[in-house]
């Protein structure tokens, strides 16, 4: 008899509160710089538009993964891995930051997003792996 899994895990919850953080985050206390006393924008604002997009993306699929099971949910993790090393990549590699290191895009948003990355893209290859060694066993 095949044994059917918990629909709602604690990765499941993980990936969620690590994406809705990183989401926030960028609202809240991870945002960039802001604008400039003329009125406009500088490149790092930009970085944290883009960074929005794909922390809302990485939010949806957080969601969707507590509705699905099995096989599914390992490609979610996937995507979401995928996702995450994009969101590292965005700011100051992809889109430019301020030249100064004591601005915030670069002394708050760009560690606090890359830390959250990287605990994501943990998060993601733990459930595959756990995932794997379940259909293995």
């Amino acid at each position: 008899m095949e044994k059917k899994s918990k629909p709602v895990g604690v990765c499941d919850i993980v990936m969620l509160a690590l994406a809705l953080v990183l989401f926030i985050g960028l609202l809240t206390f991870l945002r960039p710089c802001g604008p400039k006393d003329d009125g406009g924008w500088m490149t790092c604002h930009w970085a944290g538009q883009a960074l929005r997009g794909v922390a809302g993306a990485l939010l949806l699929l957080a969601v969707v993964r507590l509705f699905v099971r099995g096989g599914v949910k390992t490609g979610l993790d996937m995507g979401m891995a995928v996702l995450a090393a994009l969101a590292i990549c965005v700011p100051g590699r992809l889109i430019g930051l301020c030249m100064m290191d004591a601005m915030r895009c670069r002394a708050v948003m760009t560690p606090g997003v890359t830390v959250l990355s990287i605990l994501m893209i943990a998060a993601a290859a733990a459930d595959m792996l756990l995932r794997r060694k379940k259909d293995i066993a």
